[in-house]
Formats: C-alpha cells, structure tokens, sequence
C-alpha cells in the first residue's frame, strides 16, 4: 500500500534528520524562525521540487501567508496532490484557530492533504487539531533537520541563497517591496493570553493577564498585571493591581500579592498570598513599541492596511 507521507519525507518534511551528518552551513530553527516569508516560501518550494515534486502557482494573501499547490510522485499510476500553507506573519506559529481554518480550506477540493508551515511552532492544542484534521505540521525545527538531511553541496547552495542580503526584513505582500520599521510611543497596557507550555523569560506587564485552559506557564522574571485570570497552570511571582481569579481546573503557585482573590470550584491556589494595601502607583509607563509597514507611494489602499508586528 502507498504511504502517503512518504513523499514528504524525501522532500525533507521530517521532523528528525534522516541520516545527515551534522553541518556548519549555519542553518538553525532561529534563523529559519527570522526569514522573511518571502525566503521562507521560495525555500519551501526548493525542498518540494528538488524532491521531484511537481509545483503549482503561489498564492499570497494580504496578511503575508501563502498557498501553493503540489503533486507528489507525479509520474506514478496514483499521483497525490498537496496543498501548503505558510502560516500569516501576524501569526507565524500555530494555534488551533489557525489549523482549523487551514482544514477548512483544503477541504474545497477532494483528495487533497494539506500541509501547514508555521515557523514559530505549534500549542500542543494546535498540534492535538492537525492530527484530527489530517495536516502536516511542519515548524523551523523539522525544516532545519530536513536542511541537515540533505546532501552538504545541495544543503549550502540553499543556504546561501536563502540568506543572500536582506533575508529577515518582512516584504510586503501586496507591492513586495520591503517593509519598513515604524515606531510609536504608547501608554496603554495590552492584555495578554498565555496558550502555549513553557518558560517565560521576559518581564511581562500587561492589562488583563490570562492562562489558557490546558496550558502549563512558568514565568522567571515578576509579572505586573491589572488583573490575573488562570484557567490553566500557572507559576511565578506575581504582582496584580486588581483580583486574581482561579477558575476550575487553574492553580497558580509561587508568590502572589493582589487586590483580591477568587478562587472558583475546581481551581486551587498554591501559591502564597498576601493582599494589597495603599496606593501601587499606575502600572502604565510609556514605551516605544514598533511595527513593519509598507514604504511605498502614498496612494495604494492596499499597501496602507499592511501592519506587520516584528517576530521575537
């Protein structure tokens, strides 16, 4: 019987190298993580077809993500095709929300399988949907190892075509000239959503702060927020102008210092505690945020709704 992901295993689309020795190309997860979705999507199209693949048009989408088309082993009796997806810039890892949306889109057309790329990496939830739906997940760590896999000569030929000159700077995908980096000063906190397993190195301060159901967080450096909402698990020191609410199923551990603290059926606080009293002082400081934007001549309304957030 026909293994259907055998031809994305020639094409490099493994997670684990297939017998490649180590390289000092200067191939990494980071600097495939770091290439614009330009490099990204010509890479990916130059692993397919040097596996023998058969390639279709690309198609780029104003949020910078991109489908191709593709046929596996297409001189055999049973051709099978393949839809790829580059994740959207805004995005460039995976949540459910995005595999799910993929999955609908491949299901426009019979016998097709759907392969999504997100560099930045999968949730454990996204990756729980694309084993439901069937789809190929593939992140910057199976691309390095497929790269590594490959022979030497071919592996850095790539290598340095991928990262000849300005290989990290996002082009924009309606005029494809390359974005440029705009700065503003704002005074708002933004709320934030943790829906990813991990270790969180950066010193957060936010408006809403919330743990995803499922989730399990350990945050190093002290977290500042006006409020804390845990649905799943939570750990680190934490610091909220206003209540911490546990719903059934969170626990929050380490050291908490709060306004108030709700604690709902199922939800267990192992942390220490102590409330707040006086007068915290605004948590809202000023601060420089930037993003990408198109240069381009004033009068494209397509180019003018482009707003790319830096990655990393």
């Amino acid at each position: 019987m026909l293994d259907p992901f055998a031809t994305l295993k020639e094409a490099g689309f493994a997670s684990q190298p297939q017998g490649g020795a180590d390289r000092l190309d200067g191939w990494s997860p980071e600097l495939i993580a770091s290439l614009d979705w330009v490099r990204l999507v010509e890479l990916a199209r130059s692993m397919v077809a040097g596996a023998g693949c058969e390639l279709a048009g690309s198609r780029v989408l104003p949020d910078g993500s991109v489908h191709f088309g593709m046929i596996e082993q297409p001189k055999s009796s049973k051709p099978l095709r393949a839809l790829v997806k580059i994740a959207p810039w805004n995005e460039w890892g995976a949540t459910p929300d995005t595999v799910t949306r993929f999955a609908q889109e491949v299901c426009t057309a019979r016998d097709l399988r759907g392969i999504l790329i997100a560099p930045a990496g999968f949730s454990p939830a996204a990756l729980r949907k694309a084993q439901e739906f069937r789809i190929e997940a593939v992140d910057a760590m199976a691309l390095d190892a497929a790269l590594r896999a490959l022979p030497r000569d071919k592996s850095h030929f790539l290598f340095l075509v991928t990262t000849a000159g300005d290989f990290s700077t996002p082009s924009c995908p309606c005029c494809t000239q390359k974005l440029k980096r705009v700065e503003q000063q704002v005074l708002e906190l933004p709320s934030r959503t943790i829906d990813t397993d991990g270790l969180i190195a950066d010193f957060v301060v936010c408006d809403r702060l919330e743990v995803a159901r499922g989730c399990e967080v350990t945050f190093l450096q002290e977290v500042r927020a006006r409020s804390l909402h845990v649905c799943g698990h939570a750990s680190g020191n934490f610091v909220c102008e206003g209540p911490v609410t546990l719903e059934p199923g969170g626990t929050l551990s380490g050291k908490v210092a709060a306004r108030s603290l709700n604690v709902r059926e199922g939800g267990e606080l192992l942390a220490q505690f102590r409330i707040l009293d006086g007068d915290l002082g605004s948590f809202v400081k000023p601060t420089v945020r930037w993003h990408w934007r198109c240069a381009a001549p004033k009068g494209r309304k397509d180019c003018a709704g482009v707003l790319f957030e830096p990655h990393g």
